[in-house]
């Protein structure tokens, strides 16, 4: 069976996408092949929004599939999604209340924040089961959430902002901020904090899927 990962933002024409491509990325790295899917959609999506054009631009300096992007096309969240989904990324704490209360009971123990899923993997990898690939990340998404409460994770980090105006942004360790939003905090650092999360979740999934070699 393929293990499912649905990514959530807003608008589903930003984070979400730029989540999508990474973890594809990422998942094709690790010859992942057909047993893990990606989808996406937002909470306040509309119907064929393209992807936006600064977060497509920065993804596509760093190789992240464009193609795939200038596909892109917004799907609001549906509950058929996150039923059919086995480990759910929000890119933001409000995204994955707005989550857990739509489909509560039956999504809290899969849904997580990217950053949250990406630190709480860490430990969570080495105690999986399983015989197949999909059983052992649906366990990996299990030990993340019997893990909530006791794993230490950073609250809130200072991020500098590598363009003009040079400020500090304050962003909570589990977020990655909208750029859309108000305040509204630069792409370029919805991409640096994007990318490396992704990809260290997913060496975590191949850790946990394929073992130590990965």
């Amino acid at each position: 069976m393929t293990f499912t990962i649905l990514v959530v933002c807003s608008a589903n024409t930003c984070r979400s996408p730029l989540l999508t491509v990474a973890l594809e990325r990422a998942l094709f790295s690790h010859r992942f092949g057909g047993d893990v899917a990606v989808r996406s959609g937002g909470v306040n999506a509309a119907v064929g929004e393209p992807a936006c054009p600064e977060i497509a631009r920065l993804a596509r300096s760093n190789g992240l599939m464009p193609r795939v992007l200038e596909l892109h096309r917004s799907m609001p969240l549906t509950d058929q999604l996150i039923e059919r989904a086995d480990l759910i990324l929000a890119a933001d704490r409000r995204l994955r209340s707005a989550v857990v209360k739509r489909a509560r009971p039956l999504s809290i123990n899969r849904t997580f924040t990217l950053r949250e899923a990406a630190q709480l993997a860490t430990a969570a990898c080495q105690g999986v089961q399983g015989h197949t690939i999909d059983q052992r990340l649906r366990s990996l998404t299990v030990q993340m959430n019997h893990s909530r409460g006791f794993t230490d994770l950073p609250a809130v980090e200072r991020v500098i902002a590598p363009s003009r105006p040079w400020r500090r942004i304050s962003v909570h360790a589990h977020d990655v901020p909208d750029a859309h939003g108000e305040p509204q905090a630069p792409h370029t650092i919805v991409h640096r904090l994007i990318v490396p999360a992704a990809e260290q979740l997913i060496g975590h999934l191949a850790t946990a899927a394929f073992g130590q070699n990965q």
